[in-house]
Formats: structure tokens, sequence, C-alpha cells
């Protein structure tokens, strides 16, 4: 049976993490479908009514009125999350990851199809260095409503496209450093003397 499923709609300034899979697919366990997503972060004083007026929709449209009483007492998966929650911790430390915390909300998105990624041109896709996990945009999302054994009924949203809009300070401690807080001016003195040629470079050093 097809499941309901809302309209495209964009979502309200969101910041991004775990960017990288917008880019490169992975499997949630082995066996399972490779998807493309993210997660996208809120501030609990955001104005998200256009995402809760989509679930709602949803939700009206696979289960009636009575699905909107079973949301309520948790008897559908929510796919709002808390900023400090068992879900935004990492599994190994325990600690909350970068960029979360008790004033935010977030979401997991994802699609079986590539995200359409774009940044200052509608035409010219977006690279991983120019979306990174702490940068600004906005989201085109579906809302869709799931069934599976293991969880029962439930609703989430699916990404059709992000478009980064501000600058965020990178989260994770990853993609790169700010250049210009390291770079030196290089003066030209011709080519290498031939003693430094050796092509040995940091695998000399440290075994590599």
């Amino acid at each position: 049976m097809a499941m309901a499923r809302s309209a495209d709609f964009k979502s309200p300034l969101c910041r991004v993490s775990f960017a990288n899979t917008l880019f490169k697919p992975r499997a949630q366990k082995p066996g399972d479908v490779e998807k493309y997503g993210c997660t996208l972060i809120f501030p609990k004083t955001a104005d998200i009514s256009v995402l809760t007026n989509a679930l709602r929709q949803v939700i009206l449209d696979q289960w009636g009125e009575k699905g909107l009483e079973r949301a309520k007492a948790g008897l559908i998966k929510s796919p709002f999350l808390a900023g400090d929650g068992k879900e935004a911790r990492s599994k190994k430390t325990g600690e909350v990851h970068p960029g979360f915390g008790p004033d935010v909300t977030f979401i997991r998105v994802q699609s079986v199809r590539v995200p359409t990624i774009r940044w200052k041109s509608e035409n010219i896709p977006a690279t991983e260095d120019e979306v990174y996990s702490g940068c600004y945009g906005k989201a085109v999302l579906n809302a869709f409503a799931w069934y599976n054994e293991q969880n029962g009924d439930g609703v989430s949203f699916g990404i059709q496209m992000f478009q980064k809009l501000q600058e965020g300070e990178r989260l994770g401690g990853g993609g790169g450093v700010d250049a210009s807080q390291w770079m030196e001016t290089v003066v030209d003195e011709g080519p290498a003397p031939e003693a430094t040629r050796s092509g040995a470079g940091a695998g000399g050093l440290f075994g590599q």
C-alpha cells in the first residue's frame, strides 16, 4: 500500500550536520539501501510550523483524525529529536555532538536519489568543501508516512535539495582550516635546489 507523502516545501533557515552524506550515500546497516541525507538543526526559537503542518497533513492523510491522537500519545514515531537527547550523543563517549544542545531540535532527512546541492549558482553544483557540517541554509523537503515491523508507524522527512546561504563554524573538527590564519608570503627565488628534491617529503619523517 502506498504511504502518504506531502508536496515539497522549503524549510526555514537551519544548520546542517553530517553533511558528507549529502554527497556520499551510506546504509544504516549492512544489507540496507544506501541513502543520501544529513541532519538539520533548528533553534528552539525558530518557527518550524511549515514542517509541523506538513507532518499533520500526512498523518491525517494516512491515519485520519485518530492518527493525530495517536501521534500526541507517542504512538506514531516523530522525526523531531531533542538536541541533548540520546540521538544527539556520541555512542562511544556519550558526549553531545558539536552544534547540538538543549537549545536546539533536529531532524534527520534522507533520499534514495542524490539531492540537488547548491550555493551561489542555481546551475553549478556545490562541492563538499562548500557545503560542510556547520554551515547554514534552507532545504527542500517532503514529509511522508512509513511503517515497519520493528518500529511500527512513523513520519519522517525526505530531502530534495539543500542550498547553503551562510557560512558557519565547522562542526566535528574536520573539513580543513582557515588558510588566512596560516599563510605566509612566498618569494619566488627560482627553481628549488637539487638537494631538496628527494621526493621523500612527509613520508620520510613519519614513515608513511
